[in-house]
């Protein structure tokens, strides 16, 4: 857990039993502590989803598609939670899923668990509007590749993704399937049934890349130093 995550925790379970968490609002000083951890929970989160793909990029590369899929998950996983880090909303466990909206200084449901987001409820914090991560289509990828993750982790009779023809004929080119996923500016990819697998994890950590470039947050040396060491692609390595 990060910082930022248990210092929200922390505040609130401050909240009396029979208070409503609507009516209950962090203080100012509670909010100025906890926004000074979220760049470090950004970064932190960051590199595990960065790892994460660079991991299952590799693994696709060695035709280990069932590992392949829980790590393009997690990295999703951990994407998103950096995306909202970076927005100023801290996701923490407190007898159940909540998210600190710092910016509203006010508490949200989070979801069922960290696995499962309320996004309706977090669509609803006015300054997230409009950003792509967090729209339906966004979901539904999301959704659609933790049921891929569930299926390799909790059943016997897992089978891979409908990859499209492309991703799995010998033909197959994947560093030029990951430049055209990476590029794709009209997400024409990006939400297709037999490309999101690859694709949305392609341009959630890329998005991430640029968001946090526009805010000045970088991943520390030795972090990028590793993620070069095991990324396989003859390309740029996301987060370096």
């Amino acid at each position: 857990m990060s910082d930022a995550s248990r210092l929200a925790r922390q505040c609130y379970s401050k909240k009396s039993s029979g208070v409503p968490y609507k009516h209950f609002n962090p203080t100012s000083a509670e909010l100025n502590v906890i926004s000074s951890a979220v760049n470090d929970a950004v970064v932190g989160s960051a590199y595990a989803a960065a790892l994460s793909y660079a991991e299952a990029i590799t693994g696709l590369q060695k035709g280990s598609i069932s590992w392949s899929i829980v790590r393009l998950y997690y990295s999703c996983f951990y994407r998103l939670r950096a995306l909202l880090f970076l927005n100023q909303i801290v996701p923490f466990n407190c007898g159940g899923e909540m998210l600190l909206d710092v910016k509203g200084a006010r508490f949200i449901k989070g979801g069922k668990s960290s696995h499962h987001w309320d996004w309706r409820s977090i669509r609803s914090v006015a300054h997230l509007s409009g950003n792509w991560f967090m729209s339906s289509d966004s979901q539904d990828a999301y959704e659609k590749l933790r049921e891929y993750r569930e299926n390799v982790n909790y059943t016997h009779g897992f089978t891979d993704p409908n990859f499209h023809q492309c991703l799995i004929s010998g033909e197959a080119d994947l560093v030029k399937r990951f430049r055209t996923y990476r590029d794709d500016s009209g997400f024409i990819y990006t939400y297709l049934a037999d490309h999101l697998a690859i694709a949305y994890p392609t341009k959630l950590i890329f998005s991430l890349n640029v968001a946090m470039n526009d805010s000045a947050i970088v991943l520390p040396v030795e972090n990028i130093a590793h993620l070069k060491s095991i990324w396989g692609v003859r390309d740029r390595c996301p987060m370096s």
